[in-house]
């Protein structure tokens, strides 16, 4: 049996989370029983028989005696899930990306990204650095259309599968309903009616809403973690003109549909101040400071108990792309606020291609987002149906790859 090592570093994104998490529980029953995980904390990863490592520094380039052995001992690695190769934040993770698979081609080991994301990459160093890191993959999986023809345009040569972002795997119904009641007990009162919760509705719907920092990027060797005040004061002006398209959106939703907002972030709170939308969503609520039915959901949360909230929902809009897709795995019909092609392309590629709404077209006016928010609320059973049968096709595609994974045939 081939033994797995699964060192890639993600750091309070619950979508990341997320998806790391379908993988692992999907390795778990097809039998892989030899399945190392490097995290944040025991509450990252699902509840398994499988040996766990803290997060070493530099993002597990460097090792302790633990780490090295559990390395040197596995066959493959698995760098799972998430989006690194692109240049738009910075060179510096492609840089990284390059230094870790040449590190474990040093030790021997077989690379396989697996549900992975890449994009954009339009600089000349890019594309000269993702091509380097690629030359060290085996397999690359990718979670959509766009990441598999820009891997092949980049580099022809490399292996790579056509499938979906891995949340769509099997296991997430268990999770949520393994989530404490306590956690979920303050918002029963504000889910009353919603979706599946009361054969007739005495409330309107309920819409949960991520939004989160944005435009701040750049194509600069200088990650935003080291130039963290450069790169908010970028996007300040933009940001203010989102929190007001979002707000209107809000406004709109209350007064014509009597919805009630969820904010949802897609961060776990306090473990990455300067990623958190937790102080967008905060300014957000501030202009409804008087409306008990729109609701910030700042405190913590386990996995499972984010789930079981995000199942609850009648329709998600999400600017963050795994809040989307989070939802979509619980059959809750989403709207994406798209800032790159993944959210298009993900959507696309599980028919919902209708249900994505161009972050640019937004901020010039959210009527349209207003507008097919209503036309899904007005149709849910259908949109439901449309949405259960998109990811039963790709939890079926998924699968497929997953167990070809066990059986060492990737």
């Amino acid at each position: 049996m081939t033994a797995f090592v699964l060192p890639r570093f993600i750091l309070g994104n619950r979508g990341d989370i997320a998806s790391r998490w379908g993988v692992l529980r999907a390795l778990h029953d097809l039998g892989a029983d030899d399945v190392t995980v490097f995290s944040r904390a025991d509450e990252d990863v699902p509840p398994l028989p499988y040996p766990g490592l803290r997060y070493r520094p530099l993002k597990n380039l460097l090792q302790d005696r633990a780490g090295w052995r559990a390395l040197r001992r596995a066959d493959t690695v698995l760098w799972a899930v998430g989006l690194d190769m692109q240049d738009d934040s910075s060179l510096a993770r492609l840089l990284y990306l390059w230094g870790a698979f040449r590190l474990y081609r040093m030790l021997g080991l077989k690379i396989v990204a697996l549900f992975q994301g890449a994009g954009p990459i339009t600089t000349r160093a890019g594309q000269i650095l993702a091509r380097q890191a690629l030359k060290q993959v085996d397999t690359f999986v990718a979670r959509d259309p766009g990441t598999y023809n820009l891997i092949g345009r980049i580099r022809p040569e490399t292996h790579r599968i056509l499938a979906h972002d891995a949340i769509f795997l099997p296991g997430f119904e268990q999770d949520a309903r393994a989530a404490d009641p306590v956690e979920g007990a303050r918002l029963d009162s504000f889910f009353a009616d919603a979706q599946g919760e009361a054969l007739s509705r005495s409330k309107g719907p309920v819409v949960g809403l991520n939004i989160r920092q944005w435009f701040h990027f750049s194509s600069g060797l200088l990650p935003y973690q080291l130039a963290k005040k450069k790169y908010r004061a970028r996007s300040l002006a933009k940001m203010a003109e989102l929190t007001e398209r979002a707000a209107w959106l809000v406004a709109a939703l209350r007064r014509e549909l009597d919805a009630r907002i969820l904010l949802v972030s897609a961060y776990q709170p306090g473990i990455l101040p300067w990623e958190d939308d937790l102080p967008w969503l905060a300014g957000l609520k501030a202009r409804f400071a008087d409306d008990e039915n729109v609701l910030l959901t700042d405190g913590p949360l386990s996995m499972p108990g984010y789930y079981a909230m995000m199942s609850r929902l009648d329709l998600m809009i999400g600017m963050r792309l795994h809040s989307t897709l989070i939802a979509l795995r619980y059959g809750v019909p989403a709207l994406n606020l798209s800032y790159t092609l993944k959210g298009g392309d993900i959507l696309n590629a599980l028919g919902l291609g209708a249900n994505v709404v161009d972050l640019g077209g937004f901020l010039q006016s959210p009527q349209a987002a207003f507008e097919r928010t209503a036309a899904i609320l007005a149709s849910l059973p259908a949109e439901r149906e449309a949405v259960r049968q998109g990811v039963e096709r790709a939890v079926r595609a998924n699968l497929a790859v997953m167990q070809d994974l066990v059986a060492g045939k990737l």
